[in-house]
């Protein structure tokens, strides 16, 4: 496979000013220049994205502040326990009988649990049938 260039003369001496003040042959219209709202583009993007930034990092704080002993915690890895002591760095967390870590507290935050009463009822009575349905059948 073989790439041949096309030969292409240059047009009048590099360095050497036109006369007249002329552009030379072969140039395009001047480009305007960039309007402000252009160059102000990015930075109007950014700013709802700083301001939701700064609003999740001040409720994750208040959810930090609110934190006592005895509290059922998340860290940022995913180790669910209680809090046993909380320090303004550090975090003392229970996670297992006589196993207890230290994590940085601004790796903390509540654990609330998601699956709801009702569901648990809901899940509980489902078993139930099937289990009376499965004894019916024998």
């Amino acid at each position: 496979m073989s790439f041949s260039f096309q030969a292409v003369q240059p047009q009048g001496n590099p360095g050497v000013a036109v006369p007249g003040g002329a552009a030379p042959a072969g140039a395009g219209p001047a480009a305007a220049p960039p309007s402000m709202v252009t160059m102000l583009l990015p930075f109007l993007i950014l700013v709802p994205f700083l301001f939701l930034s700064f609003r999740r990092q001040k409720k994750e704080k208040e959810a930090r502040g609110s934190l006592k002993k005895g509290d059922r915690v998340v860290t940022q890895a995913g180790l669910i326990g209680e809090l046993m002591e909380l320090d303004e760095r550090i975090a003392k967390v229970k996670i297992a009988p006589g196993t207890t870590v230290q994590v940085l507290a601004s790796a903390l935050s509540p654990f609330e649990a998601t699956v709801s009463t009702e569901k648990k009822d809901k899940d509980l009575e489902d078993l139930k049938e099937a289990k009376a349905g499965a004894s019916d059948k024998k």
